[in-house]
């Protein structure tokens, strides 16, 4: 049986507004201010209601734009609130509701009301910590000993088989969820080359992004092919773009199958020839682009892609790198 596919942003949206006050609705994609209570796949259980009716400590949903995001109440007055590690702020958006319960796979754990001062002082602590840059780096410091390469048998029976595979339009609300958490590039960008370039069939399909999906349809890892001019950098060909592996799934040859299935696709469009760019102080990036086959282009090409970058804006310096599409 295919993976259920959850409803998108929109219809969700439209649900939760038209639901009376009281009512109550499991809700998924909802960004990672709850993290790392919450991770990407997980549901909230929103109890509709306005700000009247929710106060400081209590965690809500609220729409910021297009997104949906989970929060918890800083301040009533005036409105605020924040991650539950005090990492991003917000002042606007749209309460839809408060969260009374979160939702991981089968199981399923309530947030009471009388936890609210629990959760409260529990947020404040976290603020605090993270706000210490010796915090951050001894956390950064555990992440990196979980998931190496001790861990992987481990994290291969969590996170199951993974397909990797292009990226079809229905695959759109997936790829959201994943961006929200580790990709910079914006949510309007992805929708609209998924829908008029990368997902559409064989015939039509310019440019691609492959995903790396477990069996119930989230995203592990992703990348994509295209020309440098969809972003509006003078800069010809195609280049591969955003190679991401979410941390549960490394070193476990998932970068390599999504740089392998761009290649295919980029040799069946009939581009010659592929090029990446990386950032310099990305060792592991450029090992993974190496042993794919790929080398160092040739000085004018790596001056003229990092002008391009200084000119937006950016100012890591990048390594080009380039190899023939074929095998």
């Amino acid at each position: 049986m295919p993976p259920r596919k959850s409803p998108s942003a929109e219809v969700v949206l439209d649900v939760l507004e038209a639901l009376p006050p009281g009512q109550k609705l499991w809700v998924r994609g909802v960004g990672t201010g709850l993290a790392p209570l919450l991770r990407s796949g997980d549901a909230v259980r929103v109890l509709r209601c306005g700000p009247a009716d929710v106060a400081r400590g209590d965690v809500v949903l609220v729409r910021q734009g297009p997104r949906l995001l989970v929060q918890v109440v800083a301040s009533t007055a005036p409105w605020r609130a924040t991650t539950l590690v005090g990492a991003e702020d917000w002042r606007g958006g749209e309460v839809l509701g408060r969260v009374v319960a979160l939702r991981r796979g089968r199981w399923a754990v309530p947030l009471p009301r009388p936890f609210r001062p629990a959760l409260w002082i529990a947020q404040r602590a976290l603020a605090t910590a993270w706000a210490r840059p010796r915090t951050r780096l001894v956390y950064r410091g555990v992440r990196d000993f979980f998931f190496s390469g001790w861990s992987r048998p481990l994290r291969r029976h969590l996170v199951g088989a993974l397909e990797v595979r292009l990226l079809r339009v229905e695959d759109l609300e997936a790829l959201l969820v994943f961006a929200g958490e580790r990709l910079v590039v914006s949510a309007s960008f992805l929708r609209r080359q998924l829908r008029e370039r990368w997902g559409l069939d064989v015939a039509s399909r310019r440019g691609a992004a492959a995903g790396a999906l477990d069996a119930r349809g989230r995203v592990h890892g992703f990348a994509w092919v295209d020309s440098y001019r969809q972003e509006g950098l003078p800069l010809d060909g195609v280049w591969i773009r955003s190679l991401v592996v979410a941390p549960q799934a490394r070193r476990m040859g998932v970068a390599t199958r999504l740089l392998g299935c761009l290649l295919e696709e980029a040799h069946r469009q009939g581009e010659p020839r592929v090029q990446a760019d990386v950032d310099e102080d990305n060792a592991a990036s450029l090992r993974t682009f190496e042993g794919m086959g790929f080398h160092r282009a040739p000085e004018a090409l790596t001056r003229t892609t990092n002008e391009a970058w200084d000119a937006a804006g950016r100012s890591k310096k990048l390594v080009v790198l380039e190899r023939d599409s074929a095998s």
